[in-house]
């Protein structure tokens, strides 16, 4: 039997997981790649970051990356095949990490994707269509439509998990990683992407998902007491547990059932300092699970133009450790130059002494976009006010989370942007108490395109350390039709308040 007292904690102290994509590496090596190569990028992370957990994904879309393996395809798209050579000498790239990352007291996780539907492994896929054409999820189209094989559109890219079959090899590949390589963990990714059951059954199938994750908790206990030590397995997750419920990720159980070290909740494709990350905090440090909330290099979809700069990362950061979180953990931050204001951000000193701006976006848009969650194939309901014109009097609210004390302190501000018109007439509140519309500044647009902008100086009271609500009501309008929606607020912090 496995050994039950090993510790179940990574660590007691902040601590920073980063993810490394299959394939963002492979452009800071040459063609072919050399090992040298590889171990200079772990020394980045380890000297520049200050990495305590590198999740290297090593399969996603059917393939395997940075190892070669008799149960499945490697990666043949041209970044991968310049490892190739390497492989051939007998060199395999995944050792070549394993080995630098525990030279230098790196924590070496791989990184599963779970059924990523990115849709570039076309030809496999086209195969399983003859051979186990069952296997195939139905009803999801890929993921990156601009980069995907086209044949994916028709033939499927993804993986139907109800299937007892897939759910066997997937694992015998997991489990092949565990006996052949010195690996401290599996990290399961369902950020790319959370849909494994056909449609409108992911709920009613969470006990096959629970099920495929004690299977996979058994097979680490097994390897780890052959190992000597308690092998991780963490779980990347997304940003609330109904959310989770609903693609059929019971997440809750995987915690109290102990089956899981850490979870890693999030947005898919971008940074969310409005997740309620509480909930998480609360069941996992009840069971001895760590809680390692993500961040990303983007804002939103409509905002992928603005850049993430180290002050919307100290706010984020601060949101999470308000909440209890362990640490942190990265998905697509590639940039090397990123990294320092990485290794900052694992210290609440450094990251309160600095500027800090909270935004708080419709991530994947409106919720009457088009793009709004990938066209609805996972849950997402943005934040936004809708004040119908036709209704003077309504009031809507928009909750905005700051692990802030601002008392006495003028060094905060609030703006939120309005599609208003002149003759419209905003009250606005803080959790209830109402603003003076002497202490607001509308800021109104001249071209007719662009919002309305209402800066506030924001204080404690009425402000409060944690979730917090914005209140708008319609006092007037000059218009009889139209809605004013109100999606996109943001608040400034100056450093040691």
């Amino acid at each position: 039997m496995p050994n039950s007292k090993l510790s179940r904690r990574i660590h007691p102290d902040r601590q920073l997981i980063y993810v490394s994509d299959p394939s963002n590496t492979t452009s800071q090596v040459s063609d072919p790649a050399k090992p040298e190569e590889l171990r200079e990028i772990v020394r980045r992370y380890d000297e520049l970051a200050n990495v305590d957990i590198l999740v290297q994904e090593i399969w996603s879309q059917g393939w395997s990356h940075f190892w070669r393996s008799e149960n499945c395809r490697y990666d043949a798209r041209p970044q991968h095949q310049r490892l190739i050579p390497m492989i051939d000498t007998g060199v395999m790239p995944l050792e070549v990490y394993i080995d630098e990352c525990h030279r230098r007291g790196i924590t070496f996780v791989v990184g599963f994707r779970v059924n990523d539907r990115h849709g570039h492994n076309a030809d496999w896929f086209g195969d399983l269509s003859q051979t186990h054409p069952d296997w195939i999820l139905k009803g999801y189209k890929p993921s990156s439509p601009r980069t995907a094989d086209h044949r994916s559109f028709d033939i499927g890219c993804a993986l139907d998990y109800t299937v007892g079959a897939v759910r066997d090899w997937v694992l015998s590949i997991i489990q092949e990683t565990a006996s052949r390589f010195d690996i401290d963990g599996i990290e399961l990714n369902w950020h790319r992407l959370p849909a494994c059951f056909p449609l409108g059954k992911a709920a009613s199938s969470h006990q096959l998902m629970t099920e495929y994750v004690h299977r996979i908790r058994e097979m680490l206990d097994e390897e780890g007491e052959a190992k000597g030590r308690r092998l991780l397995l963490g779980v990347r997750v997304l940003r609330d547990i109904e959310s989770n419920r609903a693609m059929g990720l019971d997440v809750p159980t995987w915690v109290t059932e102990k089956l899981i070290d850490y979870v890693a909740p999030g947005d898919l494709g971008f940074t969310d300092p409005n997740a309620p990350l509480d909930e998480f905090v609360k069941l996992a440090h009840q069971n001895e699970c760590a809680v390692y909330p993500q961040i990303q290099a983007k804002l939103g979809y409509h905002h992928r133009h603005v850049e993430q700069t180290p002050s919307h990362c100290r706010a984020t950061i601060q949101n999470f450790y308000g909440a209890g979180a362990d640490g942190y953990s990265t998905q697509n931050i590639f940039d090397v130059e990123q990294y320092e204001t990485l290794r900052s951000l694992r210290d609440p000193e450094k990251v309160a002494a600095g500027d800090r701006h909270y935004v708080f976006y419709p991530l994947w848009g409106p919720s009457d976009g088009g793009q709004a969650g990938y066209g609805g194939d996972f849950p997402y309901a943005p934040e936004e006010i809708k004040l119908d014109r036709a209704s003077e009097g309504n009031r809507q609210t928009f909750r905005f989370r700051i692990f802030e004390k601002l008392t006495g302190s003028d060094k905060a501000k609030l703006v939120f942007r309005a599609d208003s018109l002149p003759g419209d007439i905003l009250d606005v509140a803080i959790n209830g108490h109402t603003v003076s519309s002497n202490h607001i500044e509308r800021e109104s647009s001249t071209d007719g395109e662009t919002l309305d902008t209402y800066h506030l100086v924001l204080r404690s009271p009425p402000a409060i350390y944690g979730d917090n609500e914005l209140d708008i009501t319609l006092a007037k309008s000059s218009e009889i039709e139209g809605i004013i929606t109100i999606n996109e607020v943001e608040v400034f912090v100056s450093g040691i308040l």
